[in-house]
């Protein structure tokens, strides 16, 4: 156990990237822990299939947290240039992360999940300035958190079919892809900027 307020704590937290408090450290990668369900998961232990939703709904949670806290020191030059990843800026990557989280929430309640990747650039060219992205993704990311807080017995309890541009999928599934989809965006993020520091 590390203490943040201890010196050596500091360092080893600082050493990590920074990662949320309280996290898990699992296999040298700081896991965020922002509801008990996600302990099990990150010492793969099983998860009660109950559990499962609220599970993913937290680690998406900790993920928009982290990338939030990437932004905040960044200037429009550093989200505007083009990474690796086929030339996508990391407003762009901001926008594809977070809008279809945007959309999570109506997705549970209605069983709709219009996501259109395509139309992200109209979505990123109102964000004009580094504040403007932080901003955005901020208010997606507090949007989400509320909407676990509020709906948390809820996704305990029922699974609902959502309909997706990709077809009728579980809502635990399409969770589960959000968590992946801005898991690899974020470390695209982290190398990216890895590479400019260096």
């Amino acid at each position: 156990a590390w203490n943040v307020r201890e010196p050596d704590g500091a360092r080893r937290w600082e050493e990590a990237g920074r990662p949320v408090v309280p996290s898990l450290a699992v296999d040298g990668r700081a896991v965020p822990i922002l509801h008990v369900t996600q302990i099990a998961s990150a010492l793969g232990l099983p998860v009660p299939p109950a559990a499962e939703a609220a599970r993913l709904g937290w680690e998406l949670s900790g993920l928009l947290d982290a990338w939030v806290e990437r932004l905040r020191p960044l200037d429009l030059e550093t989200l505007t240039a083009p990474t690796s990843s086929r030339g996508r800026s990391l407003r762009n990557l901001t926008v594809n992360v977070f809008h279809p989280v945007e959309l999570l929430p109506d997705a549970f309640a209605a069983g709709r999940f219009p996501w259109d990747p395509d139309g992200d650039e109209g979505r990123e060219r109102p964000l004009r300035s580094a504040e403007a992205v932080v901003g955005y993704a901020g208010r997606i990311a507090g949007a989400w958190t509320a909407f676990l807080l509020e709906a948390e017995d809820a996704l305990a309890e029922r699974d609902p079919a959502v309909v997706s541009p990709r077809g009728e999928v579980a809502y635990r599934e399409l969770l589960a892809s959000q968590v992946w989809h801005a898991g690899f965006h974020l470390d695209q993020v982290d190398a990216f900027l890895a590479a400019r520091a260096s």
